[in-house]
């Protein structure tokens, strides 16, 4: 049955990026309603709170660990405590990512130190966290099934975020060159390309939301559950012969064109008519 093989029971899922009430937050209560036990990992202790309160009252279990995810030596001590604490690690959803503010700049004076920064935490760290729990999955002779968080600034231009972008380009890269290394072993590996997702971290002031929804064919910012459930898609069974791909979630951000207005209509249209020659170069 089609909904059996979305199901997620018995399997052990690693959230990097779990806490904050995000998408990796979204992605524990997802997994746990899919019969999954949860394993989230986050810098901190306090965001993973909030995973394991919404993980619980999906009647999921559920493990917190603490790790720095730019860390080998961390993150292979939390796939050992996951392992350890439910008997395996069989998928993976990696959240970690985004941009601080100082990250944004123009490429004229661009400092080399903010790229460092920025493929860190939006490179190095899926790198490790992928890397870590294939070697686990590979040693005990399993498969298993994992989910990177890119995002459409690999697949456009990135002004004032030219790191960002090119650190998701990568990130991109790198998943279809493990999906051909490790799928001799039962591993598939997909990207999520995220458009503009709606968290406690990235909401607008002052009328930011609004702009950016009126150039969004749904006319809205999608949500932490939407790409998470994507992710789980992704890393369940009803995706079994999918891998290396970079599935799209953004509402259509990325097939606008840039001749429409704000209502969607051809900026050089007036009553349904056409107000000048339009030549189609």
């Amino acid at each position: 049955m089609i909904g059996d093989r979305l199901r997620l029971d018995g399997r052990t899922i690693l959230v990097a990026g779990a806490g904050g009430g995000g998408i990796g937050t979204a992605a524990c209560r997802g997994a746990a309603e899919l019969g999954a036990d949860v394993v989230g990992l986050d810098i901190a202790e306090g965001p993973l709170a909030e995973a394991e309160a919404a993980t619980l009252a999906a009647g999921g279990r559920f493990a917190g660990v603490v790790a720095d995810v730019c860390s080998k030596e961390q993150v292979v001590a939390a796939v050992a405590t996951a392992a350890e604490t439910f008997g395996s690690v069989d998928g993976l959803i990696h959240v970690v990512g985004g941009q601080r503010p100082h990250h944004w700049h123009a490429l004229d004076g661009y400092p080399e130190s903010t790229i460092d920064e920025v493929f860190a935490l939006n490179f190095r760290s899926a790198f490790i966290t992928s890397q870590s729990v294939a070697e686990h999955m590979i040693r005990a002779g399993h498969g298993g099934n994992i989910a990177l968080v890119a995002s459409v600034a690999a697949q456009v231009a990135a002004p004032y975020s030219m790191a960002y972008g090119a650190a998701k380009a990568a990130l991109v890269s790198m998943t279809k060159t493990m999906a051909v290394e490790w799928g001799r072993h039962g591993i598939r590996i997909n990207a999520i390309a995220a458009g503009t997702i709606s968290t406690p971290h990235s909401r607008g002031v002052d009328g930011e939301d609004e702009a950016r929804d009126a150039v969004l064919p749904l006319k809205r910012r999608g949500t932490p559950d939407e790409l998470a459930g994507t992710a789980l898609f992704a890393i369940s069974d009803l995706a079994g012969f999918i891998t290396g791909q970079t599935i799209v979630v953004d509402g259509g951000s990325t097939i606008r064109p840039s001749y429409l207005d704000a209502d969607d209509v051809p900026v050089f249209m007036e009553d349904g008519e056409i107000r000048r020659r339009v030549t189609g170069r």
